[in-house]
């Protein structure tokens, strides 16, 4: 059984605090030079990622569906271009879960093989690597069976979306962790539905990303994270979990819906239990570039 990797040190911050950029995205704007700016107003890539380090980019391919229950796929080559740029190795590595799986089909339902062959990256379907046991110090869980590539990832880079849960009360970076832990332990972390926002922090005590990114163009507010889209159109960027989740929350707070974010970020499982941890603040300094966030309902992104 292997121990936890060392806590990555957030690069990103401004005194003791983390720092989240956010970057307002329109119809017609160039998502590279979004989500660069994005890292720009964080500090740089270069403060967390260095050339000829291999990156292991996790993004959310649970499900054959699109944005935001799927990472965008421009979304996804804007972040592999923007660390390419930097000399970073990228690998992208992912598993579906059941209900629409397998990873294999909704990968290639997604048409994301193709895609990842232009930039030359190589794709780890965690369904077939090889699965490792981790010890961790949690409440629920004292161990997991991981997958090796993600787990000996020199660095790690998150891209997920941002879009309301029936369980787990939102879905952004933190849940992410649910796509690395094998099925006997899915089956587990759903097995309560109360506990699985208490729960989702406690898959990330093995490792942490250096850098986060949220494709905030659009979501849903409704409690099952599906139905009528809404467009905060914002980019964001963090070197803290937490803090990018609790950004983007509050982005989705503002848009009243029949949902479970009707109550103080402080109180919301994933991130009261992931500051229980010590896995990073809510408490937080953005940036914002210049541009109009507000909310544009026939804006398309």
């Amino acid at each position: 059984m292997v121990e936890p990797r060392e806590r990555t040190k957030n690069a990103y911050v401004e005194g003791k605090k983390p720092i989240v950029a956010k970057v307002p995205h329109f119809n017609g704007d160039y998502l590279p030079h979004t989500v660069a700016k994005a890292a720009d107003l964080l500090g740089g890539v270069g403060l967390s990622i260095k050339s000829g380090d291999s990156v292991m980019l996790k993004p959310n391919f649970n499900c054959r569906y699109a944005m935001p229950l799927s990472t965008d796929l421009a979304f996804l080559t804007a972040i592999i271009e923007l660390l390419q740029d930097h000399g970073a190795k990228v690998v992208v590595g992912e598993s579906s879960g059941k209900a629409d799986g397998p990873t294999e089909q909704v990968i290639r339902d997604l048409n994301l093989l193709p895609v990842l062959k232009r930039y030359d990256v190589p794709f780890v379907n965690f369904d077939t690597d090889q699965w490792i046991e981790m010890k961790i110090d949690g409440k629920y869980f004292q161990k997991l069976r991981v997958p090796r590539s993600i787990y000996e990832a020199e660095k790690r880079v998150y891209t997920s979306n941002i879009r309301c849960h029936s369980s787990a009360r939102y879905s952004a970076s933190l849940k992410l962790s649910v796509g690395w832990i094998d099925a006997e332990y899915r089956g587990y972390f759903h097995e309560e539905k109360p506990l699985v926002e208490a729960k989702i922090p406690e898959l990330n005590l093995g490792w942490q990303p250096e850098m986060v990114f949220i494709d905030a163009r659009r979501s849903t507010t409704s409690q099952y994270g599906r139905g009528k889209y809404v467009y905060p159109n914002a980019v964001l960027a963090s070197g803290d979990m937490l803090a990018a989740d609790a950004e983007a929350v509050s982005i989705l707070k503002g848009y009243p819906d029949n949902n479970f974010l009707g109550i103080p970020l402080k109180e919301m499982g994933q991130l009261a239990k992931g500051m229980e941890y010590g896995l990073g603040s809510i408490d937080y300094v953005p940036r914002s570039a210049p541009g109009n966030l507000e909310t544009e309902q026939k804006s398309v992104f």
